[in-house]
């Protein structure tokens, strides 16, 4: 599981996109602004890599708008 705190205006469709591109589920919890990409097929690491390339295909600076949680 990887969340990803909207910390920008276009946090949430970014993640939304990633998600449509990489084919693997996302949630958006519109009251903690955050985004949870959840696929039981990849180790939490190969999951963020496969989110993070597919961000930064939609936009080169996504880091503006969702950072890691902590």
């Amino acid at each position: 599981m990887l969340i990803l705190n909207a910390i920008g205006p276009r946090g949430e469709e970014l993640a939304l996109e990633a998600g449509k591109i990489t084919e693997i589920p996302v949630g958006i919890d519109a009251e903690l602004d955050s985004a949870t990409f959840d696929s039981a097929a990849y180790e939490e690491a190969e999951l963020e890599g496969i989110v993070f390339d597919a961000l930064g295909g939609l936009d080169p600076d996504w880091r503006s708008h969702l950072k890691p949680a902590e």
